[in-house]
């Protein structure tokens, strides 16, 4: 997919459309106009000089890399860069934008640096913020607080909207995936929205909105409330051109520079190379990531899961098959394991907890906490005081969760997962003794059970290091990947 670049010269206009938006569909923010005094001409002027600078930078970084692609000679920028390296340093930090389906993530990377991606925290110290909007009282929240008021008022919040955003209402009504989800969704006019605290929003708005806040948090740690951040957006393996363009025209108007798209396993690979080349230990994967051999890459994400075979052309990582499935992710592993504990505390106590919308967020965030906790330990402790109450007194929940609990709720969603990747290989041609390096990325890699099957599968060892977080690759590979485009030109 050719790269798009979102020129930062146009955020300046405030008046002026923008490019492959509709009108309506975008509204911008974080502009703060007051009346200019004739002091500051100069200072203005120097400040669009500055924007311009980086902004042709970029440009031509791009124009470099879809010429490559394209197999088109690479012009000679030299002798316009010779002896101006100012102009190069107008863009000393480019961003990832991860907006997942369950979660959100955000990096940072500096072009002319050698220190390595970073993961920028929110305000209150999350790295991962979670993907939700909701509306209560007409009060737009995002992240944490509309999680929070999920367990209290389910129908005010909106989760994995990032899945409905860009579909047609044919596609999500025939979606047996959307019917359990907790919130409503009209797919009955020409466009499908949410119903939220009594009122009807587009899932457009949810991307914008979350996106809106990701802004925020790159604006407090990175020291600029302004819009022009120069960012990569990541996107599904699976989505179709419609779904890619949604989320770049939100990103441009949630107040970024998009410099370009890049899909999730693409930005994957790009993290794991960033850290083989800085360890010698990493020569096998090293020479799989350059072999031009096929590379798989398993993405176990919150709501939903991929699989993809890319391979190492001359212009970069290019995917050669692909597909994903609701029917193997976190959210589901987190539901079975909810509705064990809620069985066991049926069959001992006579009460049904999942008809309790508290007492079931409660029980859905401890099993989520302890998932993550057995990726670690061989068992965990669910204690919850006050769950419910009937005329004998008040109940208390405490129950023992062990990875063996955890294996047998995921047995069948894994026979699943490599069903997938099955298809993936078949339609690919490719066998999976062909596969030169497997990656497993996402939260839910990180089990014991999942990451072992899928070795298994493929009879090889997944590429591990001790800085790897594999729900992190994604973002942080495409800053890294943000950076390579900037230093294209160099």
């Amino acid at each position: 997919m050719p790269m798009r670049v979102w020129r930062a010269s146009h955020a300046l206009q405030r008046s002026t459309a923008l490019p492959w938006t509709s009108q309506g569909l975008i509204s911008r923010r974080h502009f703060h106009a007051t009346n200019q005094q004739p002091i500051w001409y100069v200072a203005v002027g120097l400040g669009f000089t500055g924007l311009y600078l980086g902004s042709r930078y970029v440009m031509r970084a791009q124009e470099r890399m879809r010429r490559r692609e394209a197999g088109l000679p690479e012009e000679d920028d030299e002798d316009e860069y010779e002896g101006d390296y100012t102009e190069r340093r107008r863009i000393d930090r480019i961003l990832g934008l991860d907006v997942g389906s369950a979660s959100l993530r955000l990096a940072t990377a500096s072009p002319f640096s050698s220190t390595p991606a970073r993961v920028i925290e929110s305000a209150e110290g999350l790295r991962a913020i979670p993907a939700a909007v909701a509306v209560d009282n007409d009060t737009e929240l995002v992240g944490t607080l509309a999680k929070s008021l999920q367990g209290r008022k389910p129908r005010h919040t909106a989760t994995a909207t990032r899945l409905l955003l860009g579909r047609s209402t044919e596609s999500i009504a025939a979606d047996d995936f959307v019917k359990t989800l907790p919130y409503t969704i009209d797919t009955s006019g020409e466009r499908v929205t949410m119903e939220l605290d009594g009122k009807e929003y587009s899932t457009e708005w949810a991307a914008e909105v979350m996106l809106d806040h990701l802004h925020s948090v790159a604006s407090r740690s990175l020291g600029q409330d302004h819009d022009g951040f120069p960012a990569v957006i990541t996107t599904p393996a699976s989505a179709d051109e419609r779904q890619r363009v949604a989320l770049e025209r939100l990103a441009v108007a949630a107040g970024f520079d998009l410099v370009s798209s890049v899909e999730e396993p693409v930005a994957a690979l790009h993290a794991v190379e960033e850290l083989v080349e800085a360890d010698d230990e990493d020569e096998d994967v090293r020479q799989a990531l350059q072999s031009g051999k096929p590379i798989a890459v398993f993405d176990m994400g919150g709501y939903v899961s991929s699989f993809s075979l890319l391979q190492r052309q001359p212009s970069g990582y290019s995917i050669v098959s692909t597909q994903s499935t609701t029917g193997f992710s976190g959210a589901l592993v987190d539901r079975l394991l909810f509705q064990r504990v809620v069985d066991k505390f049926y069959q001992e106590v006579g009460i049904d907890l999942s008809i309790d919308h508290l007492a079931s967020y409660r029980i859905l965030e401890a099993v989520e906490t302890a998932k993550h906790e057995l990726s670690t330990r061989k068992s965990t402790d669910l204690n919850l005081p006050f769950i419910t109450a009937d005329q004998s007194g008040a109940k208390h929940l405490v129950q023992k969760l062990s990875s063996y609990d955890l294996a047998r709720v995921l047995e069948k969603p894994m026979r699943d997962a490599l069903t997938l990747c099955d298809a993936v290989l078949k339609d690919s041609g490719i066998t999976k003794q062909d596969v030169a390096a497997l990656v497993l990325i996402g939260g839910g890699v990180r089990s014991d059970f999942v990451r072992t099957e899928l070795e298994r599968f493929f009879n090889t060892t997944a590429f591990a290091s001790k800085d790897f977080r594999p729900e992190e690759a994604v973002v942080v590979g495409a800053a890294e990947f943000g950076r390579k485009l900037i230093m294209e030109t160099e």
